[in-house]
């Protein structure tokens, strides 16, 4: 059990039903709940030497001969295929689950697809894994406290 030292607290500080230490209490909790839960991410090459693993949520940036080829598939001028990474093949081939694609205008569409989609080495430009953003997430943590 915690001790409480009474020469620190005030006699009532476990009983007080002022709405404003209520307020403040609530509010420093959902702050740190949307710091912990809420976290700004990025795309990013893989570390050197470092394989993406099955599960990992990636993005495929294809290449011009992918986007023709491909079109069949995830449809015509798509420049960029997010999803969960499902196999790697021993040729170099990535499966992958999508959900979101993006075309080479830059619109971005969350796809409803055929979902899993085999990417053969010659598709694919750049193979990206999805990051936390240390430095965007302490800025948004900061904004909220802040708002």
């Amino acid at each position: 059990m915690i001790e409480i030292i009474p020469a620190i607290m005030p006699k009532n500080f476990l009983m007080n039903t002022d709405k404003r230490y209520t307020r403040r209490a609530v509010g420093a909790l959902m702050m740190a709940l949307m710091a912990l839960n809420t976290a700004c991410y990025s795309y990013a090459p893989p570390q050197t030497g470092v394989a993406p693993k099955v599960g990992d949520a990636v993005r495929v940036k294809l290449s011009p001969a992918g986007t023709a080829e491909l079109a069949q598939f995830l449809g015509p001028g798509v420049g960029l295929a997010d999803g969960i990474l499902n196999e790697v093949r021993s040729d170099g081939t990535v499966v992958v689950g999508v959900d979101a694609i993006r075309l080479t205008m830059g619109v971005d569409q969350y796809w409803n697809g055929n979902s899993v989609i085999a990417f053969a080495p010659r598709h694919v430009d750049q193979l990206q894994v999805r990051q936390l953003d240390r430095r965007k997430t302490r800025i948004a943590a900061i904004g909220g406290g802040l708002a």
